[in-house]
């Protein structure tokens, strides 16, 4: 989700989410702490938020763990997943990974679009738990149906 965040929003989107991300990163340090969503999410969202549901949003949002929600993990977790997963996004999301064309993703091409070494273990796990006709290989319909899963 995150990689098609950043690389599938078009210009306006991401021109009107950077618009929002600096008017709340108010120290400027291109990240937003607790207090800065807090501050600034029912001004830029329409809703009022509490403690506890800032806290939920950095658990479930803040992927690398680092207590700050950076640029790419805004984008994602702002972005509406109506928008975000339709099927000319998932078919341009598809063909990043597909980089040969063949109509699959093959292990190498996933390492090479994530920047994964050879030796990484996690790539069998997600190839095995997306892989539903156990080719080795990533369809386009697999790819949509693991998609879709992370959006319930």
């Amino acid at each position: 989700m995150a990689f098609m965040a950043s690389h599938l929003t078009s210009k306006e989107e991401k021109k009107d989410l950077e618009k929002i991300f600096k008017s709340m990163d108010k120290d400027g340090n291109g990240t937003l702490d607790r207090e800065e969503v807090l501050a600034g999410y029912e001004e830029h969202f329409g809703v009022a938020v509490t403690s506890e549901m800032v806290d939920a949003m950095f658990k479930a949002v803040d992927l690398d763990g680092n207590n700050c929600i950076d640029y790419n993990e805004f984008v994602m977790a702002t972005m509406n997943e109506k928008d975000l997963i339709t099927n000319e996004k998932l078919k341009a999301a598809f063909n990043l990974f597909d980089k040969d064309g063949s109509g699959t993703i093959s292990p190498d091409e996933i390492r090479r679009a994530l920047g994964l070494d050879s030796t990484d273990k996690h790539l069998n796990d997600l190839i095995a738990e997306v892989d539903e006709n156990g080719d080795g290989e990533i369809q386009f319909d697999e790819f949509c149906h693991m998609m879709k899963r992370l959006t319930i």
